[in-house]
């Protein structure tokens, strides 16, 4: 073999494993391309909503003044209902979302719109000093995993003049949305909200589509105002039990209510001690059936929230005899409502948020025309709280239904509590604790734990 032909045997030697084609590498690389970049639009290194401030009277007053028109109207269910919100009430809202909901950050906020063609006489008139137009501005803020931020967006405008109802079904407002730098298509927004309305309409059997709903949005510089279709007085608490994937199972739930609906002179001791005693039914864990014993003793407590708590078993248990006899916690039929209500929130929505709410109401009452912040009704909320979190729990489940099934009224609330400070108005509230993020707070807070926890309150 000459040289030459070695040269041209090691020439057309293979010198490696075949190159695979480039097709297949776009293949695998294409997708983290796309990831890396999808990551540096939306992400961030720091959050747009800055930390929430502490709650305090009038932020409370001004989301109760809120939530009472959202989930407290008397209009009938199906029946056009208006909210209309003020700057001051936006924001008391924020601050009760980012607390309830943390580390989710809120902030709302109204501004005017600024003319951005030459006007018309059809516009100079919608915008004219005396009927400024508005926007509502959303921001969001909640923080992942490695310090990075997903911030968000949503500049909310009365729908344009210009669409027709063949082309924009409804009334359904313009939305902005960005996530981080990213613009969202306003189709993809209307369908999203369309598909959470549906969702928050937890107890109704056919539930009205949001296009035909939303009958209109408008906005000033001073407030926003909806008119909607009301969809039941339980839509939004089921739906938030639902979104969080703990909404009782309706059948049990119905059977549960309806075998104590009719008890009368009740005790709160008593009617918890009967509830408990009631068998799960097979299939249903056991810190499932303690969510439904749970809500059905706040649904006979507190029978002003029953519908809303009864959610998609509102028709369920809709011809269930209840008595009109009060139940009552240490005589007093508050006690019972603050203990029952605190206990079913928390073991269908969280401890933050029925922990929230609790703290909320009290800053609220504390306000002119309210019975005043009282550490007593605090007691209260929190033995409930504490009680449910700890029965929803797989571990202790069972452990907890069997004491709550031979609970006395001193291990629900000890007589030591009743001595706790009731009836402050806000000058004396902030004369003496300060605000509920004050040292003085925390050491009434921690007298109430120390004291339910002697009495065997998990």
């Amino acid at each position: 073999m000459t040289q030459s032909d070695t040269g041209l045997l090691e020439t057309d030697a293979p010198s490696g494993p075949p190159r695979a084609p480039w097709r297949w590498r776009w293949l695998l690389i294409g997708p983290l391309v796309l990831v890396a970049l999808f990551a540096a639009l939306v992400l961030s290194f720091s959050p747009s909503v800055p930390e929430p401030r502490a709650p305090d009277t009038p932020s409370a007053a001004a989301a109760r003044r809120a939530l009472q028109q959202i989930t407290g109207s008397d209009v009938a269910r199906g029946e056009p209902v208006q909210i209309t919100l003020s700057q001051r009430e936006l924001a008391g809202l924020a601050t009760l979302g980012s607390e309830a909901l943390s580390p989710l950050r809120m902030q709302a906020r109204l501004g005017a719109v600024l003319p951005q063609t030459r006007p018309t006489s059809k516009t100079r008139a919608a915008s004219s000093p005396a009927n400024p137009t508005g926007e509502l501005i959303i921001d969001l803020s909640h923080q992942i995993a490695g310090g990075a931020w997903i911030n968000a967006t949503a500049i909310v405008r009365p729908a344009a003049a210009r669409k027709s109802q063949e082309q924009e079904p409804g009334n359904l407002p313009d939305i902005a949305l960005t996530l981080g730098r990213l613009p969202i298509p306003q189709s993809v927004t209307h369908w999203a909200l369309a598909r959470v309305w549906l969702r928050i309409q937890g107890d109704v059997a056919r539930p009205t589509p949001l296009a035909k709903a939303l009958r209109s949005f408008t906005a000033t510089p001073e407030r926003a105002q909806l008119v909607l279709i009301n969809p039941g007085r339980g839509a939004a608490l089921a739906g938030l039990a639902q979104a969080g994937g703990t909404t009782p199972e309706p059948r049990a739930l119905a059977a549960v209510y309806c075998a104590i609906a009719g008890t009368a002179d009740a005790d709160l001791a008593m009617l918890v001690r009967r509830t408990a005693a009631i068998g799960a039914p097979a299939g249903v864990s056991p810190e499932d059936h303690n969510r439904v014993v749970l809500t059905a003793i706040a649904m006979r407590a507190v029978p002003e929230y029953r519908e809303k708590l009864a959610g998609t078993a509102r028709r369920l248990v809709a011809d269930c005899g209840a008595s009109a006899d009060p139940v009552t916690l240490a005589g007093r039929e508050d006690l019972a409502k603050h203990w029952a209500l605190s206990a079913a929130l928390a073991a269908t929505l969280g401890s933050q948020v029925a922990r929230s709410m609790g703290t909320w109401k009290e800053l609220a009452d504390s306000t002119d025309g309210g019975t005043g912040f009282s550490f007593v009704d605090l007691s209260a909320d929190r033995s409930g709280e504490r009680f449910a979190i700890a029965a929803v729990k797989p571990q202790l489940a069972r452990p907890v239904l069997t004491r709550l099934a031979a609970i006395t009224e001193g291990q629900l609330l000890p007589r030591e509590l009743l001595a706790k400070p009731e009836g402050l108005d806000q000058a004396a509230f902030e004369r003496d604790y300060t605000a509920v993020t004050s040292p003085e707070y925390a050491r009434a807070l921690t007298a109430i734990d120390r004291l339910l926890g002697n009495a065997g309150v998990p």
